[in-house]
């Protein structure tokens, strides 16, 4: 059935006159009158009373005219929400991320991305970093912040940061009392490591930053999360190496401080398998992009 004749139908039945009713449709009255009768014919009922002097609406054009009424409104309703689908204003979007990201990134993109799309639903779900990538190829998560400790070939994705690493060490430290510090100068401590199974990557730039300053690292104890390495540090246990934007997060006892190399960096990317991102989806990259330039540079 064609919209439009409900839309004529509607006019008619509201001004019970067909002049008038043309006049608000802005077309000449025969084409609309041949509009009813053909809907009419249609249907296969009477939805106007004729005769020469008035029209009005038969019993069938009553009940008619109620549902015709809420035809229109959820058609009308379908565009408008097909047009804010369309510019990524509602939807969903199920989000993996990995423990660092939850107190460095994902903050304040989140809230960035729920201010400009209030009415998108956003599910987060936590994976070990190793597991992101899997998770994206069974379908589990539409998008997921990852790292490169898994093959990415098949995936699109979006670099967001590539980012020094710092040394962490108690405040009351002798590293502590330098403002920038040499791998070098770590070759006698001892090391929070992570472990090789949870983030190959930390664990091999590690390894890599001490090798490169001439020393074989002195590993204490292995850990899966920076957060652990950092509490493990703040206890005084030993120091260790992590990405910049760590130094986000506070603890007492624990300070960050630059290191003098900066060739290996950490890198963490959007990554996403449909190779044409939905406009929902195109929009968090875009906001995630965004935090990453403006306050993550540098």
């Amino acid at each position: 059935m064609d919209l439009r004749r409900l839309r004529y139908f509607i006019a008619v039945a509201e001004e019970l006159n067909f002049t008038k009713a043309a006049a608000r449709l802005h077309m000449a009255q025969p084409p609309l009158s041949r509009q009813i009768r053909d809907l009419e014919e249609e249907l296969g009922v009477t939805l106007l009373n004729r005769t020469h002097h008035h029209i009005e609406l038969s019993d069938a054009g009553r009940v008619f005219l109620e549902k015709a009424k809420q035809v229109l409104l959820a058609a009308d309703s379908a565009v408008v929400e097909a047009q804010r689908a369309q510019r990524g204003e509602i939807g969903s979007l199920a989000i993996g991320f990995f423990e660092q990201i939850a107190y460095t990134l994902l903050p304040p993109t989140l809230r960035a991305f729920q201010e400009r799309h209030p009415m998108v639903e956003v599910q987060l779900r936590w994976f070990p970093v190793v597991d992101q990538v899997e998770a994206l190829r069974r379908g589990d998560i539409d998008l997921a912040f990852v790292r490169p400790v898994t093959d990415l070939a098949g995936l699109s994705k979006e670099t967001l940061l590539e980012e020094p690493f710092v040394l962490v060490a108690p405040s009351d430290h002798p590293l502590a009392a330098k403002d920038i510090v040499s791998v070098a100068d770590c070759s006698r401590e001892r090391f929070i490591n992570y472990t090789q199974h949870l983030a190959p990557d930390y664990h091999a730039i590690i390894m890599r930053l001490c090798a490169l300053a001439g020393f074989a690292p002195r590993i204490f104890l292995e850990v899966g999360q920076v957060y652990t390495a950092l509490g493990l540090v703040s206890s005084g246990t030993g120091i260790t190496f992590v990405p910049a934007s760590v130094q986000r997060l506070h603890f007492d006892n624990l300070v960050y401080r630059p290191l003098r190399e900066q060739q290996l960096l950490s890198q963490t990317y959007l990554a996403w398998t449909r190779p044409s991102p939905s406009p929902v989806l195109s929009a968090f990259v875009a906001t995630a992009r965004q935090i990453a330039q403006t306050e993550f540079s540098g």
